[in-house]
């Protein structure tokens, strides 16, 4: 069933161009006639299948009281536990996204650490939604805490090295500041949490009444050059764009609650800190990254021609720095 669907997704490619370049042509009015609209749970089903395929353990476990969508990878980087290895790393996606947009780093990170985990946060990705509702950046960051003490008890009590995109990214500074002792090192990919002016957050999107605009309201605000991949769901993802789990975190941020990390963490984060930063983010202000500059340490790589999603937009850049940097953490 799969194999006709892959087929049908590849002779996309060139009409996929085609309407990117009408997109930009007629000032963001998509126009993707024919191009299959296919739904963000479908395209997960094949995700999920595909890092299965690849070697993937999958499970779905609670932590910190929620049920949540875990993958792993056994790496090459030697025995869990054992000084001189690389630590075992966590995988942590964007909001509304899933466990699928952070596997471009994995064929990097294999030979490197012992173990490589992704997690699919609470509502996202094939993790249910909460019982009690959408959650806050903080229930969040306990989930993804929860995580990183099982990782590190199933690796002999060591610390682990958190990699985050966007909220994800958000959420491994939390962790690095909240819990120095099971972190090795942070990598943020274009994270959230810096500080935001009210310009930045008032222009966050809400919900879209028409579909077609709003995919390429977000293609144009997530990334620089679009993969074409990201044409077949975008119309979904600005769907998905407006629900209760995406626009709790958008709230809370509008309103002033956990619209950033504070300034506390910034200053107070004493774990090696990489942030690689695709500088045509238009998501996020370029002058967040002078925010992460200030913490001690804290390299700062750039990006040119990238957008807020690095590892899919410059993925072989962007591997190459995450696992030097975990690399590095020996």
């Amino acid at each position: 069933m799969t194999g006709p669907l892959w087929l049908t997704v590849a002779a996309q490619r060139k009409r996929l161009g085609l309407a990117a370049r009408k997109v930009l042509s007629q000032g963001g009015q998509l126009a993707l006639r024919g191009v299959p609209d296919l739904s963000m749970d479908l395209m997960g089903r094949l995700a999920h299948g595909a890092m299965l395929t690849q070697g993937a353990e999958s499970w779905m476990s609670s932590l910190a009281g929620h049920r949540v969508q875990r993958y792993a990878f056994a790496g090459q980087g030697g025995s869990p536990g054992k000084q001189g290895r690389a630590p075992p790393v966590l995988l942590l996606h964007g909001l509304g996204g899933s466990a699928s947009s952070m596997a471009p780093l994995v064929p990097a990170l294999v030979p490197v650490a012992p173990r490589v985990v992704l997690l699919e946060l609470p509502g996202h990705g094939r993790s249910p939604d909460p019982a009690a509702g959408p959650l806050s950046a903080r229930e969040y960051g306990a989930v993804v805490i929860a995580c990183a003490e099982e990782l590190s008890r199933e690796h002999g009590g060591g610390k682990v090295a958190l990699v985050g995109n966007s909220l994800g990214g958000a959420l491994a500074l939390f962790t690095g500041h909240e819990r120095p002792d099971l972190c090795a090192g942070v990598v943020g990919l274009n994270p959230a949490g810096a500080e935001l002016s009210d310009e930045a957050v008032n222009g966050l999107p809400r919900s879209f009444s028409d579909v077609n605009a709003g995919a390429a309201q977000m293609a144009r605000l997530l990334f620089h050059k679009t993969p074409w991949p990201f044409w077949l769901v975008a119309r979904d993802f600005a769907r998905h764009w407006g629900t209760p789990t995406v626009q709790r975190i958008l709230d809370d941020a509008r309103k002033g609650n956990d619209r950033s990390l504070g300034i506390e963490v910034l200053t107070d984060l004493h774990v090696p800190v990489l942030i690689v930063w695709g500088t045509d983010d238009r998501l996020l202000p370029l002058r967040s990254v002078d925010d992460f500059a200030r913490i001690e340490g804290a390299r700062v790589q750039l990006l040119h021609g990238c957008g807020h999603i690095p590892q899919l937009e410059r993925p072989a850049a962007t591997r190459h720095a995450v696992a030097d940097f975990v690399r590095g953490l020996l």
